[in-house]
Parts: C-alpha cells; sequence; structure tokens
C-alpha cells in the first residue's frame, strides 16, 4: 500500500489544478527537501487547520479524500522559506495516518476516475454544465469589458469536471464533496448548480457595470 507524505491545507485541489504555494514552516520545508530529494508527489488534503492552531489535532487532516500534487519549481530562500507551484495529479484516499514525522504520512489508495465517466448520462450532463462554463467565462470577461469567440474545454466528463472545479470559485466544503464523488455524474450536477448560482450572481454584476460604465460615459459628454 502506498505511503504519502500529507500537506494538509484549507484548500481543495484537483488534477490538472496548478498550486503555487509559499512554504514556511518548518516540517513543510523538510517536506520540500525531502520531495525534492525523492522526486515523488505528495497529497494535498483538506483540513480545518489555520495558522492559529496549536495542537497537534488541529494540524491532523480531517478529510479522507486528496489529491496529490507533484512540484514543477521551486525558489528558495536564504532563510529556509521555500516558493513552490506544483501541479495536481491524481485523487487518493487516506487509509491510514501513520502521524507526523514531522509531517503526516498516510497510507493511501488511489482513485480512479468514477465508473459512470464515460456513460450516456455522463456525457449528456457534460453539455449542461459545459454550457454553463461558456456563460460563466463570458460574463467574467463581460465584467473586464472584454469578450471571447470560443472557449476551449475538454471534450470528456472526467476532466471536464476537474477543469471547472479547479478554477471556479466556491466554498472548500462544497468543492471537496465534488472531489470524493464517486459518480461524474454526480459531480457535473454539483458543478451545474454552482455555477447557475455564480451566473445569476455575475449577470446582476454585469448589468450594474454596464449602467455605471454608460452612465458615466454620459456625464463625462
Amino acid at each position: 500500500m502506498p505511503e504519502l507524505p500529507l500537506f494538509p491545507l484549507q484548500i481543495v485541489v484537483f488534477p490538472g489544478e496548478s498550486v503555487p504555494l509559499h512554504i514556511f514552516e518548518p516540517r513543510y520545508r523538510q517536506l520540500v527537501k525531502d520531495t525534492l530529494q525523492s522526486g515523488e508527489p505528495f497529497g494535498i488534503v483538506l483540513t480545518r487547520r489555520t495558522r492559529q492552531s496549536a495542537t497537534p489535532a488541529d494540524r491532523e487532516p480531517t478529510h479522507e479524500v486528496g489529491c496529490t500534487v507533484r512540484m514543477e519549481s521551486n525558489e528558495s530562500f536564504p532563510d529556509g522559506r521555500f516558493n513552490i507551484s506544483c501541479i495536481g495529479e491524481r485523487r487518493f484516499r487516506i487509509i491510514e495516518k501513520l502521524g507526523e514525522r514531522p509531517y503526516w504520512v498516510a497510507h493511501v489508495e488511489f482513485l480512479d476516475d468514477p465508473a459512470d465517466s464515460e456513460s450516456a448520462e455522463a456525457y449528456s450532463v457534460y453539455q449542461d454544465a459545459a454550457g454553463l462554463y461558456r456563460e460563466h467565462l463570458g460574463l467574467a470577461l463581460a465584467l473586464q469589458n472584454s469578450w471571447q469567440r470560443t472557449y476551449r474545454l475538454p471534450r470528456r466528463p472526467a476532466p471536464l469536471v476537474n477543469h471547472i472545479a479547479s478554477s471556479i470559485e466556491a466554498p472548500a466544503s462544497v468543492k471537496q464533496e465534488v472531489l470524493k464523488s464517486e459518480s461524474t455524474v454526480e459531480q457535473l450536477n454539483l458543478l451545474s448548480r454552482i455555477l447557475r448560482a455564480s451566473n445569476r450572481q455575475l449577470i446582476d454584476r454585469v448589468h450594474l457595470h454596464h449602467k455605471q460604465r454608460y452612465e458615466g460615459l454620459g456625464v463625462g459628454n
């Protein structure tokens, strides 16, 4: 059973997601050094931990499913800190926590795409989620007085889940529900609900933005 170093954080990472991290705690400086030496990935898993947490229990991973990340670049500082850039690779599930040595280590199992990821139903809800995401991107660009004719999205349901989930704003607890789900249909339906709510808010913001912009032009004239 694979043994994986863990970095408990208050973020949820998906395969393919770029993750910049600033490493300042001694235990995680050691994790970076060990990872640089081994060339192996480490795991990021959601925790309730905050910077003010003082007890080992507060530092413990509090969710079972996380995502491995592989370091792509690093910058070291004279005082021992690091800036690193990572890329998400594979979902995993914690089977047994092995404790802090000095950072958390666990036995894990790696998770494949859900069994329904290539089903007809998955491709059906794929269309809904892709359409809502294109609308989301268009509204976000409209707030910047910009636009784009087409958006290139993954053509399969499971990669689309990772693409959308890693780029939209949502509470970490909600993203964790997406990450741990063993149904691509469920994942896409959840992301579609998030996108519908977000798009409604963006529409209101775009309307207000355009109103202020054109009223401002009128006053200027």
